[in-house]
Parts: C-alpha cells; structure tokens; sequence
C-alpha cells in the first residue's frame, strides 16, 4: 500500500525560535544603538551649551566694556566741555592782557620820549654852564660798551704800543714796521686806539682821576710828569695834553706784559680799576727767554707768566682789539678778567666812531 507523503509545516517552533532570535538581537542592537546616540547628543548638548555660555560671557564683557566706554566719552566730553569754557575765558582774559600790555608799551614810549628829552636839556644845560673838558664830539654815547664799568677813584689806562698795533693782520704789521713812524701813527688801527682811549676818559665819573701808561718792550708813563700823580678828570689841559701826546706815539717793536703787571703791582698809589687795550697775547716775558721766532705756544707762556703776577685785587677790565692768527687771545683774556673780577669787551668794528 503506498505511503503518505508527511504534509510540511511552514511555521515550526524551531522556525519561529530563530525569529524570535533575530528580532531580539536587533532589538537589543536598536536598544544599545539608541543610548549610544542619546548619549552623544547629551555631549554634544553639554558642548553647545559651554560654547553658548562663553558666547554669552564674551557677550556680557563686551557690553560692559561698552557701557565703560560709553561713561568715558560722556565724561570726556563733559571735560572737554570743561576746557571749551575755560579756553573761552583765558582768551578773553589774553585779550584783555594784550590791551594792558600795548597801553603799557604805549606809555612806555612815551616816557622814553620825555626822558630822552629831558636828557637832552641836562646835557644842554650842563654844556651851557660849564663846558665837557674831554672833547667828545658826542657826550650821549659815552657809555657805549655795555656791562663795561669804570668804577672806582683811580683808574688807570695801560696801551699796548708794540709793532702789532698798526694793522689786524699780524703779516701786514710786521710788513709796516718797515714804514716811517708817521705812517705808522696814522694807521687805521693805532687811530682806532687813540679814540678809543678819548671815549674811555671821557666816561670816567667826575671825582675820578686816571693815568696812561704803554706797554712794549718796557712800561713807561705817556706823561713823564705824571708818572707818580694822578691826573683830575676835570683838568682840560692835563687831558688835551694826555690824548695830544698819545697821537704822537709810534708803536713798534714787542709786547712785554709781565712787565707791565710787575711795574703797577709796586704803584705808590694802587689803581682802583686797570683798563687793558691791547690786540692779543704778549710777545716777551722776563721770565721766559724768546727765541728768533715766537710760536703761539711761547706767547700763551708769556702771557701765564704775566698773569701770574697780576695784582688780584685789581680789576682787570680788557678792551680786546682783533688780530688774525692770535686765537688763543680771548679765552686767556677772559680767564684773567673772570679771577680778578673785571670784564673783557671785544667792540664792534665801527666802535668808537658809529
């Protein structure tokens, strides 16, 4: 008898265990899938809200220095505010200045006016009473040489008279002395001294007395007769007689300042003030023997020698004529005025006669 064929079944329980399996895994890999991505979106979360909360403190530290900001402009422009009201109130105050100041100058001017002119009628009364014993042909400008004071009861005039006294160029000098001696009396710098001399005598206060001596190769008195006394500023004659013989000096040969400070230092009466006229430094020393040729170096020499014995007590007040190639000459000049209290003027070309 044949066999029945077995009828299959679709739905076994082993079919439907290997069902049951696989959904539970992908269950589970759903489950363990899912709280992987909360967790991360929990950290992602966690980042964006600390980025957030940095942005929202950049935010506030801005507005802050904002609002800081702001409060400083307000207060600079309250201050500038401030300034505006003030520089408003110093420009009228400047203004107000500046009228007082042109009215001050104004009345300035016009007090010099009325000064100048009352001068001028005491110089015209004075000449009119008793006449200038000084021939000055100008008596407004005797105190031309300014901080040069001739000061004291005697002062005494010491003149350089050697060879360099008749030209500014030491060359040209030594050409001239090859010339007669009225050539070199007339000589454009000599005469310059002459004057020079007459303005300083001229200065001179009234109660004062002077004396004039020349330095060269010796120190002589220019009036032998006066050699002990001293002459009156007010004495016509004695100062006539005084710049009449220095027209007729001619000066020549060297310069011994040693010397000359040596010979007023043992003066009966002592100067109150010494007036220096001289070009440059000295050209012999007794102390110090002179070759053929002087060399600046042997004059700077000389002229620390004779410095050396000059009488501290008395003022020496230097007048100090140009002369090329003596460069030396105003540093060492000064240096003696400044330690003996007195003052070195170099005039102007033109002085005395402009």
């Amino acid at each position: 008898m044949p066999r029945k064929r077995r009828k299959t079944e679709i739905f076994s329980i082993s079919f439907l265990d290997c069902i049951c399996c696989g959904f539970g895994g992908v269950l589970l890999l759903f489950v363990l899938v899912a709280g992987k991505q909360q967790n991360a979106q929990e950290r992602k979360l966690a980042e964006i809200q600390e980025v957030l909360g940095q942005f929202e403190f950049d935010v506030k530290s801005r507005e802050d220095r904002i609002d800081t900001t702001e409060a400083q402009a307000r207060e600079d422009e309250g201050r500038k505010e401030d300034l505006e009201s003030q520089n408003v109130v110093k420009k009228v105050e400047v203004s107000q200045r500046e009228q007082t100041l042109a009215r001050l100058l104004q009345s300035e001017a016009e007090l010099r006016k009325e000064n100048l002119e009352l001068l001028a009628q005491k110089e015209a009364l004075a000449t009119a009473e008793k006449p200038d014993p000084v021939p000055i042909p100008n008596v407004k400008r005797r105190q031309y040489l300014t901080g040069f004071k001739l000061e004291g009861q005697y002062v005494l005039f010491l003149v350089r008279a050697s060879g360099s006294m008749v030209s500014d160029d030491i060359d040209e000098a030594v050409a001239m002395q090859s010339e007669s001696d009225e050539v070199k009396r007339q000589s454009k710098k000599w005469q310059r001294v002459v004057r020079s001399v007459q303005w300083l005598i001229s200065s001179l206060p009234a109660e004062a007395a002077f004396q004039v001596m020349l330095f060269a190769e010796d120190t002589v008195p220019l009036l032998e007769r006066y050699a002990v006394d001293w002459i009156d500023r007010n004495d016509g004659d004695a100062v006539k007689e005084v710049l009449a013989a220095l027209g007729e000096v001619v000066p020549q040969g060297g310069a011994n300042l040693e010397r000359a400070f040596g010979i007023i230092r043992s003066m009966s009466t002592v100067p109150s003030s010494l007036v220096l006229l001289t070009d440059g430094l000295p050209t012999q020393s007794d102390s110090y023997a002179s070759g053929e040729f002087v060399t600046d170096v042997d004059r700077v020499r000389f002229f620390n020698a004779a410095a050396q014995i000059a009488a501290p007590d008395i003022p020496i007040n230097t007048i100090l004529f140009p002369l090329v190639g003596d460069p030396a000459s105003p540093f060492l000049f000064w240096q003696l005025a400044d330690r003996t209290k007195g003052a070195l003027v170099s005039p102007a070309p033109s002085w005395p006669d402009t």
